[in-house]
């Protein structure tokens, strides 16, 4: 064998072997999954959200006058009624002032009296020329002059009045008071910005949370038809019942959520104001509604979506709209028909047109 006729045989075996080398398959291996099937089934419609509690009215109290506080009338953490003492200022500086005014106001009313003698008396005169009109317009003027003196003294009584009836601070709500910021003995001014103490109504108290707008329209049905129930559970506590009693006059464009609240009477104080609890919000029961498993339920950048194997045994995907969610089931709504097999496990080895293999 000439070196010509080896050289062509050695180029022979080594196309031989690259070519026995090579991968026969058409693609990717199948990507095992589990599927389940989409169903049609009456479902609650029941909205599980996380809301906030806050207290139906605070009130941030702050001295109304500038003095030290001489006594304290309430022991921090207790409940108070409207119009109960909380605080007394030492009325001493402004019962001297009052006097001061009173003093003032009984000066002038003396002056004023006289002065509307005066002015009678030279009325009578001026008419027989025994005193010259000129003396007895100047007792008009001073009757005048002393009369509005006398009006802005009274004001001025009133005003220190005021003042002094400040030195004694009530409780403007009904509610449980906080920390005391001040102790006694310490000056208060009117220009302090903290306040003295703060005062939450918790008897109602409201549990806020937000709801994505499609279930607007079902929710204001519905508040027009009954009284809407809604339960608040707080980690660790009992669930509360309460009703739901505003919604919000606008939808927030960044979340597409509508801000809600329930008020729960609260009697025993369960719900305390900043704590988060589990909310629920039964809006009826969603009949012949699309439900695939909530895990077969994925999330994108261009919103929800699920994955379905067609007849193919090839994945399909599909954009979904989640209406809400019940015991593990989310009802749907999208490009998918009762009897579709979705993906609920395997997700991750999957784009479109992927070859399946469905696990048992």
């Amino acid at each position: 064998m000439n070196p010509f006729q080896r050289f062509f045989l050695l180029v022979f075996f080594l196309l031989s072997a690259c070519s026995g080398g090579e991968d026969t398959s058409s693609g990717p291996p199948p990507a095992p999954v589990h599927v389940a099937q989409v169903k049609r089934a009456d479902v609650p419609r029941l909205l599980h959200m996380v809301g906030n509690v806050r207290s139906s009215a605070t009130v941030g109290v702050k001295p109304r006058v500038t003095g030290e506080i001489q006594e304290i009338h309430f022991t921090e953490g207790q409940n108070v009624q409207e119009g109960q003492p909380l605080i007394t200022i030492d009325p001493r500086p402004f019962e001297a002032v009052l006097r001061e005014k009173q003093g003032l106001l009984a000066k002038s009313t003396a002056q004023l009296n006289k002065a509307r003698d005066d002015m009678q008396r030279y009325g009578k005169l001026v008419g027989s020329g025994y005193v010259s009109r000129e003396a007895y317009d100047k007792t008009v003027t001073e009757e005048a002059a002393f009369k509005a003196t006398v009006q802005s003294d009274l004001a001025a009584v009133e005003s220190a009045a005021l003042d002094l009836s400040y030195c004694n601070v009530i409780t403007p709500i009904s509610g449980r008071v906080g920390a005391l910021n001040v102790d006694k003995g310490n000056m208060v001014k009117t220009a302090d910005a903290s306040p003295v103490v703060t005062i939450d109504t918790l008897t109602p108290i409201y549990v806020v949370f937000s709801v994505p707008e499609s279930h607007l329209s079902i929710i204001q049905e519905r508040m027009r038809l009954e009284p809407v129930q809604v339960t608040a559970t707080p980690t660790g506590g009992q669930k509360e019942s309460g009703l739901l009693t505003l919604v919000d006059n606008t939808v927030d464009t960044r979340t597409g959520t509508i801000r809600l609240r329930a008020t729960f009477r609260n009697e025993e104080q369960r719900l305390w104001p900043g704590q988060f609890v589990e909310v629920e919000l039964p809006l009826g029961v969603a009949r012949g509604a699309l439900t695939v498993p909530t895990r077969a339920v994925q999330a994108g950048r261009e919103g929800s979506y699920v994955y379905l194997v067609n007849n193919e045994n090839r994945a399909a995907y599909r954009k979904v709209t989640v209406s809400f969610e019940h015991q593990g089931d989310s009802v749907v709504e999208g490009d998918i028909a009762e009897g579709d097999k979705v993906v609920v496990d395997g997700q991750v080895r999957l784009a479109p047109d992927v070859p399946v293999q469905i696990l048992p």
